[in-house]
């Protein structure tokens, strides 16, 4: 059985998966929203205590250098392992001492620094879309649409690193879900391109970037043609209705009204479960 979780952590991103092979995989974290007056926004770590006690992480992947991406890191790294951590070729800098006013942390920075740089443990990775699986993802059947070479470099001459952002598939039982990270549209007209139209089917899309209409990309996401959309919103923010509405033909699921959503697939089950009903 592969289970889906999105959750609901605010303005960031944090998606929780557990492969049928057993390994738990984290995509990305974010608690910097999370305070005693929020009690609607789902702690990353509470949820893994929760649902899957004691566990470690398999793979930990970050999917860009963004603090909405890795708060909580600090805390993920101190209660669980982490066997593998995937990371891009990047150097970006930020100013640990303006961190608080976006209600960041320098100890997940300090924490990302020590694990991207670590030589033994965790074991780091870094691959584009044309590297050779591997058994560090073949066996859950991940498929790694972006970033490319040229991507990495335009996120670093740019210092726009969300075109380096990890872009990707996962299928079971023949259902396929596509995580779009925070890929902008160069990012989406080149994954087009590398792979065909074919490659990017998908019955579930995790919109990009919280559903931000600066990288939708209509001409590439109708290859897409996904049933239902997944958007990690938050309050005061407006993702694209009117273009992922169209795009899914069943459902649009935005985090901030729906709460965590689980997506569940076995021989037997292909479903959604969502917090709230709305």
């Amino acid at each position: 059985m592969l289970k889906v979780h999105f959750l609901n952590v605010g303005k960031g991103n944090c998606v929780v998966i557990k492969f049928p092979s057993g390994h738990l995989t984290v995509v990305d974290i974010d608690n910097s929203q999370i305070d005693e007056e929020n009690d609607t926004l789902q702690d990353p770590i509470e949820f893994l205590n929760s649902n899957y006690p004691g566990e470690s992480v398999f793979r930990f992947i970050l999917t860009h250098p963004d603090m909405d991406h890795m708060s909580g890191l600090h805390e993920l790294h101190k209660n669980r392992t982490i066997v593998n951590f995937w990371d891009i070729e990047h150097a970006k800098k930020v100013d640990v001492d303006k961190m608080g006013l976006g209600g960041y942390s320098k100890a997940d920075w300090d924490t990302y620094q020590k694990l991207r740089s670590a030589k033994e443990s965790p074991t780091v990775i870094r691959v584009l879309h044309d590297h050779i699986p591997k058994s560090y993802w073949k066996e859950d059947r991940i498929k790694i649409l972006s970033p490319s070479a040229e991507l990495i470099k335009h996120a670093n001459k740019t210092e726009e690193y969300n075109h380096g952002s990890y872009v990707l598939m996962i299928e079971h039982e023949g259902i396929r879900v596509l995580l779009g990270g925070d890929a902008t549209k160069e990012a989406w007209r080149e994954i087009l391109k590398n792979h065909g139209k074919a490659a990017l089917k998908a019955d579930v899309f995790l919109a990009p970037h919280h559903g931000s209409p600066d990288n939708v990309e209509m001409d590439v996401f109708k290859h897409i043609a996904p049933q239902y959309v997944v958007v990690s919103d938050h309050r005061g923010h407006s993702y694209d209705y009117s273009s992922y509405n169209s795009l899914a033909p069943e459902k649009v699921y935005s985090t901030k009204h729906y709460g965590n959503i689980e997506l569940t697939v076995s021989k037997a089950t292909k479903a959604f479960t969502a917090e709230k009903n709305i």
